[in-house]
């Protein structure tokens, strides 16, 4: 999948606008991508289970993640929005199916995966390498 990710539109929940597309050849789109200026700045692997559902009158897909690099299983909870006046009623219904799974605002992450995996990789075995998160959405 090759995705865009703009701007944060929800601080508290670090929710931004997302666009996706499905990538038929990965060298290829690589190709593209360097040939367009971009350059990778870091890899990793992101292994997912999709589960989609509805709630509260929201078609939602919840996302088991885990990264290798990175303790934890994380939980991941989208819905569509159409409009960007419609993100806090989405988020309610998300916060409602979390809270309906026993997780609290005190459990949530804005952590990127990106920087979770630099900083474990920057801290090493020597300190035990690795970044401990909480399910986030």
């Amino acid at each position: 999948m090759l995705t865009f990710k703009g701007a944060v539109v929800d601080e508290a929940s670090g929710a931004k606008a997302e666009h996706e597309t499905p990538v038929g050849d990965a060298e290829a789109a690589g190709a593209v991508l360097r040939g367009l200026g971009y350059e990778p700045v870091i890899a990793f692997r992101k292994l997912c289970r999709n589960h989609a559902f509805e709630a509260y009158g929201r078609a939602m897909l919840a996302t088991l993640v885990r990264v290798p690099e990175i303790d934890g299983t994380f939980l991941e909870v989208e819905t569509l929005v159409p409009e960007e006046v419609d993100v806090p009623a989405a988020l309610a219904g998300i916060r409602r199916v979390l809270a309906g799974l026993g997780i609290d605002e005190g459990d949530l992450t804005t952590e990127l995966y990106t920087d979770a995996v630099a900083n474990a990789r920057h801290a090493g075995p020597e300190t035990g390498g690795g970044a401990r998160l909480t399910p986030g959405a």
